[in-house]
């Protein structure tokens, strides 16, 4: 009777890949650390971060004032390119450095420390409603 509850409460604890659905443990968040030359003003790490609010699958951002540096998270299971993050640094203004891109499991991706910023993505397409959504 222990061994069935046993094997019963695992097959219920982990569940299967059903229909081609992949695992929990097996989706990535991509962490992409990108260098910004001469940037160590925070307007103009928002200028930039504006910008940034535009790629797709964008959910925290930490930025580093001392180094120059901004850190971006993605939703888990979206990809982006070194390219598509220096395009919208240029688009900005700014003359981008290396970009470092990295697959972590959700278990290695802490977000709740000291200066991360969780992204808001409003869909109003009313400006005012829009402001109001991204400041409160």
């Amino acid at each position: 009777m222990i061994c069935k509850n046993l094997v019963l409460g695992l097959l219920l604890t982990v569940p299967p890949a059903i229909g081609g659905q992949t695992p929990l443990t097996a989706v990535k968040i991509t962490r992409a650390v990108a260098s910004l030359n001469g940037v160590f003003s925070p307007r103009g790490f928002f200028n930039i971060t504006v910008r940034l609010y535009q790629l797709a699958g964008v959910q925290s951002a930490k930025f580093d004032l001392k180094k120059s540096r901004i850190t971006l998270d993605f939703q888990p299971g979206v990809t982006v390119s070194s390219q598509d993050i220096r395009q919208v640094m240029v688009d900005a203004g700014y003359k981008p450095g290396p970009v470092d891109i990295q697959l972590l499991s959700p278990r290695d991706v802490t977000e709740t420390g000291p200066g991360w910023v969780k992204i808001k993505h409003p869909r109003s397409k009313n400006g005012f409603v829009r402001w109001v959504q991204l400041n409160f």
